[in-house]
């Protein structure tokens, strides 16, 4: 941004700067996975450096005055407009401040003694803890790791085998859900034991943790043990706050944990729940199908809408009404109870697509149904295919839609695979099929902004329902 040699700003100070753009991610989902991981390594060790350089330039040159940081902040269109003076701090040293230090997994400095483990600590010898073997995860259906999968399923499902909706936002907060969401809690405590998910999905009965090698089921007591701060609203420190805090813990908590555990883990060899668990992608699928043959009358004329239609306002009410239609978006019902599972309170009234049934990867249960949508109608397969678009953009986090261009993005592995069937459909539709893809670039845009502007107010469009439909349509 500043020239291959950067900007000279004096005192032996040059800036320069980069500007990142996203990559389009490969289509295959090994090559996802790889990109994902390099990513996800590079924005730590990206970290790391700053923190170097930010230590060698307030170390740098220590003899002469204290002069002030320049801090240089642009972007694309005024790279050179936005510089601002910081305020002026005198050279910093590790050790500096007297005792012993070290630098974290991530570069920081840090005083006192190295930790001879991550685990955080432990709640006293005083605090009896009996039974606590319900704390490790055993195996479901034969393996181990499936418990991401399983609370997925609860989530939709717990209701009917005698979980209430806090115990589940418990499991939703521990293990997380095989679409990405919850999971901080689980996340913290491998990062205390020093664990990976991966690392976690095997039998962990043989682990041992810290100096004072605990076994796995006791890690997790003591991860919730070092809370002490969290739910007592201070860390107790006095005997009389330690002994109140170990009263909460193994009197209220450990009760409360043992319930939702004892309860979860003995679910894994329920019969009944396995049997339902192993269904449930071919329902979703049958459900879905029996609905799009009902409906199928109702957004008969969407096809036509996208092609001809050249009123951009038009062709995006009348695709959120058939999508509300076929069963795409999500019921305000579902997404409230969604939103309380998952802790996320901001998106009880967000309008999104319902991801049960259009998620990508391996374990969709459309793209296990293969050949399947070539039943669906050229209107029902581009409603299914924005539908699929959507989820991949989905930001729960921000309540908001990706905003990039579609053309840019490309199709995921089950639009890829919506487009195929739609291509399939007549000669026809082969022919004009890179024109279609262009149009359903498009119309996903148009889509994204509209929801993205209705999440920031409430509700969905009804001015125009679905077009009728015209000879030719399917």
């Amino acid at each position: 941004m500043f020239g291959d040699g950067g900007a000279d700003l004096g005192g032996d100070v040059v800036a320069k700067a980069q500007v990142r753009f996203r990559v389009r991610p490969p289509a295959h989902p090994a090559a996802q996975d790889v990109v994902d991981r390099v990513v996800s390594a590079y924005d730590e060790r990206l970290d790391m450096i700053l923190d170097e350089i930010v230590a060698v330039i307030r170390c740098a040159n220590s003899e002469r005055p204290p002069t002030p940081v320049l801090v240089v902040e642009g972007d694309r269109s005024t790279p050179r407009d936005l510089v601002a003076k910081a305020t002026p701090r005198a050279p910093f040293r590790p050790g500096s401040r007297g005792g012993k230090w070290y630098r974290d997994s991530k570069g920081n400095v840090r005083y006192g003694e190295p930790p001879e483990g991550r685990f955080m600590g432990n709640a006293g010898t005083d605090a009896p803890m009996p039974h606590l073997d319900h704390f490790r995860p055993r195996q479901f259906m034969g393996t181990f790791g499936s418990d991401r999968e399983l609370t997925g399923f609860l989530v939709e499902h717990g209701s009917k085998h005698g979980f209430s909706d806090s115990e589940l936002r418990f499991l939703s907060a521990w293990y997380g859900t095989s679409d990405g969401d919850g999971g901080a809690l689980y996340d913290a405590f491998l990062e205390c034991a020093g664990l990976t998910r991966e690392e976690a999905a095997n039998d962990v009965t043989n682990l041992r943790f810290g100096s004072k090698q605990l076994t796995y089921e006791e890690a997790v007591f003591e991860f919730f043990a070092a809370q002490g701060a969290l739910f007592m609203g201070e860390e107790p420190t006095s005997p009389d706050q330690v002994k109140e805090w170990h009263a909460v813990l193994n009197d209220e908590i450990k009760p409360l944990l043992d319930d939702v555990f004892v309860k979860y883990e003995g679910m894994k060899d329920d019969e009944s729940l396995q049997e339902h668990f192993a269904g449930e992608s071919g329902r979703q699928r049958r459900r879905f199908f029996d609905h799009a043959r009902r409906c199928a009358g109702d957004v008969d004329g969407v096809s036509d809408s996208v092609v001809g239609d050249w009123d951009p306002t038009r062709v995006t009410d009348t695709v959120l009404m058939g999508m509300q239609a076929l069963g795409l978006i999500a019921r305000r019902a579902r997404a409230e109870h969604h939103a309380y599972v998952h802790g996320r309170p901001h998106l009880r009234d967000a309008v999104v697509v319902d991801g049960r049934l259009i998620a990508n990867g391996s374990d969709s249960p459309l793209l296990e149904g293969g050949g399947k949508l070539a039943e669906l109608s050229s209107s029902q397969l581009m409603l299914l295919y924005v539908a699929a678009e959507l989820h991949r953009r989905w930001d729960a986090h921000a309540r908001s839609f990706s905003p990039e261009k579609q053309a840019d993005v490309g199709a995921g592995e089950l639009g890829e695979a919506v487009l195929s069937a739609l291509a399939g459909k007549t000669p026809r539709w082969a022919e004009v099929s890179s024109v279609i893809r262009g149009r359903l670039a498009e119309l996903v845009d148009l889509v994204v902004s509209r929801l993205n502007a209705v999440n920031s107010r409430e509700g969905l469009p009804t001015k125009h329902g679905p077009a009728k439909r015209r000879r030719g349509s399917r």
